[in-house]
């Protein structure tokens, strides 16, 4: 493992030697794409779930780009946040190595963005530079604009139709429209989703009619379904009986094998499972204007006869939970509602209504966009391009085995000063001093595989360790019932991964995932795994260590209570040998 880590390590600085040459020297040159370059249409959803069914209630998105394109039923957010999140997507690295780690300064947010240069290397310039007219539609990131430019619009952009406040309650608020600050009222006409739709379809319009040979980049950002959640009028009464799905880790009964901030967590109650089913709807409710959207795009595509030559990409920034751990929404957390996201993407030589399980993440999206246009990144990404997989081809080298995840918590003084969803800080104030320096520890860093996730805490001492395959709903964490030679695998095996950037992250990801191996539990010591055990654990149930019969040889889990998870632990290796 030193060896693979020293070889990953010369791989990461290979690449960031290669990061600093020119453009056109890159090795890997871009694929072979017609004289006449796609347009993209990206269109990002905020918050929005992909395993809680509600991609489910949009029609429009099922008909016109899932059922002609290519549906990824793995795809992730390494980092689980909104701003962190569009900080990969839109240069391909991850959060830690693009330094946005965070909705906030000093670690994340516009302000650091602005201080460290950030948005001069990002896709958008990439693809402006190659010639395509670019414009953002919606949401930038969290923290825009800064108190004193109010106008500002980011390098990369040729349009720009962003909202600068009051934006999450969809009426009463203001959009920076290319540098001039136009304010909306609170009527039928100003409802914030159909505003942007109509921005969107404008631009396209506008560069098709007056440019026909100059292809475009639009990336239309909406605020749906987060929180509030505020439908359109015409949807306020739909879906009046929609419950949150209850999920088998929906108000999960026994946390005892989770971090020990969540062992406190109480049960959810009847008030906030109520107040969790009313969320769901209002988010079902506030994406039908986004479906809607999405039927008359295609719809004006088709008629300004670019349809055919558009690649139509459809994804949301992070996921979301609703009751899954007890947790009653949010985002944020390592377990899968959180992690995984929708991705559908639709486009010349594009294969249709294909199903492709590659673990394929934010940080492939710019790699993708770029070679759409026959361009290369500022900087080499940490991702790589899902053209391969749009058309049917094998991608060579062979595709990632695993996927990072990280998350880092809101500085302890921003709780402190301002809470945790306030503004940035102004650029005077002594929290920004050291803005564009390392970032800290993260509150938690992941790996994930096809059939498993390792979750490494640095915030509290429980490590958690799933097999996705039989417990896909994470319900049960064995990082105890492992045997040690396998946990001592999987620390390099995720630094390894930490330490790449660029092309080096093909190196890591090409790494053969450590195979699980379970320990073995014979509490009465025959050597073998039978219902003998299963009467010795029952006959001490509940007993806890300090209580008279106990022993830690019927305590597995080493917690100091025999309980369900020390019966999961003896039946993992039903009525098998277990020498020793």
């Amino acid at each position: 493992m030193e060896m693979l880590l020293y070889v990953v390590r010369i791989a990461c600085l290979v690449t960031l030697l290669i990061g600093y040459l020119p453009v056109r020297t890159l090795a890997g040159l871009p694929r072979k794409l017609p004289a006449n370059r796609p347009n993209i249409v990206f269109i990002l959803t905020d918050d929005q779930d992909l395993l809680l069914g509600t991609i489910n209630y949009m029609p429009h998105l099922a008909a016109n780009v899932a059922s002609q394109g290519v549906t990824f039923s793995q795809f992730s957010a390494p980092t689980s946040l909104c701003t962190p999140s569009r900080a990969v997507l839109l240069t391909g690295r991850y959060a830690h190595n693009n330094g946005i780690v965070q909705n906030v300064p000093p670690i994340g947010g516009f302000e650091k963005m602005v201080a460290c240069g950030f948005e001069n290397t990002t896709v958008a310039t990439a693809l402006q530079d190659a010639g395509y007219s670019t414009a953002l539609v919606g949401k930038y990131v969290n923290g825009y604009p800064l108190a004193d430019d109010p106008t500002y619009i980011a390098p990369g952009w040729s349009e720009w139709y962003v909202p600068t406040r009051d934006a999450y309650g969809y009426y009463d608020y203001q959009l920076n429209e290319n540098g001039v600050l136009v304010d909306y009222a609170h009527t039928r006409n100003d409802y914030l989703t159909d505003v942007l739709a109509a921005k969107a379809m404008g631009f396209i319009t506008r560069t098709v009619t007056l440019s026909p040979t100059t292809p475009f980049f639009a990336m239309i950002s909406m605020y749906a379904p987060h929180e509030p959640a505020v439908p359109a009028p015409r949807h306020y009464s739909w879906f009046p009986n929609e419950q949150a799905p209850r999920t088998p880790n929906f108000n999960e009964e026994d946390m005892s094998d989770k971090p020990v901030n969540m062992h406190s967590m109480p049960l959810l109650t009847p008030g906030e499972i109520e107040s969790i089913d009313a969320l769901y709807r209002k988010r079902l409710r506030s994406l039908q204007s986004v479906d809607e959207m999405i039927a008359q795009l295609t719809q004006t595509l088709d008629q300004l006869g670019v349809l055919d030559n558009t690649y139509i990409v459809f994804a949301s920034d992070n996921g979301f939970v609703q009751g899954q751990h007890r947790f009653i929404s949010g985002k944020g957390s390592p377990y899968e509602e959180n992690f995984r996201v929708p991705l559908m993407i639709r486009g010349p030589g594009v294969t249709p209504g294909v199903v492709r399980d590659e673990l394929a993440a934010m940080i492939d999206l710019a790699p993708t966009f770029a070679e759409i246009a026959a361009t290369n990144l500022p900087i080499p990404s940490d991702g790589r391009s899902l053209l391969p997989l749009l058309e049917g081809e094998e991608p060579s080298p062979p595709w990632r085995q695993a996927q990072l995840m990280e998350h880092w918590s809101v500085p302890a003084e921003q709780w402190t000063a301002t809470g945790a969803t306030a503004a940035p800080l102004g650029p005077n104030q002594s929290q920004t001093t050291n803005l564009c320096a390392n970032t800290t520890t993260p509150k938690w860093k992941g790996i994930r595989t096809a059939n498993y996730k390792f979750i490494e805490q640095y915030s509290v001492v429980r490590d958690e360790l799933y097999d996705l395959t039989s417990d896909p709903y994470e319900l049960q964490s064995l990082v105890d019932a492992m045997k040690p030679e396998f946990l001592s695998q999987l620390t390099p095996w995720i630094e390894a991964y930490y330490a790449c950037s660029g092309a080096a992250c093909d190196v890591a990801g090409a790494m053969q995932p450590p195979t699980m191996q379970l320990r073995c539990y014979d509490p009465d010591g025959n050597g073998r795994v039978d219902i003998v055990d299963v009467q010795a654990l029952t006959a001490r149930w509940n007993l806890t260590a300090a209580d008279p019969g106990y022993h830690p040889r019927y305590d597995p889990s080493g917690d100091g209570l025999i309980s369900s998870l020390d019966f999961t632990l003896v039946a993992r290796g039903w009525e098998q040998p277990c020498p020793g």
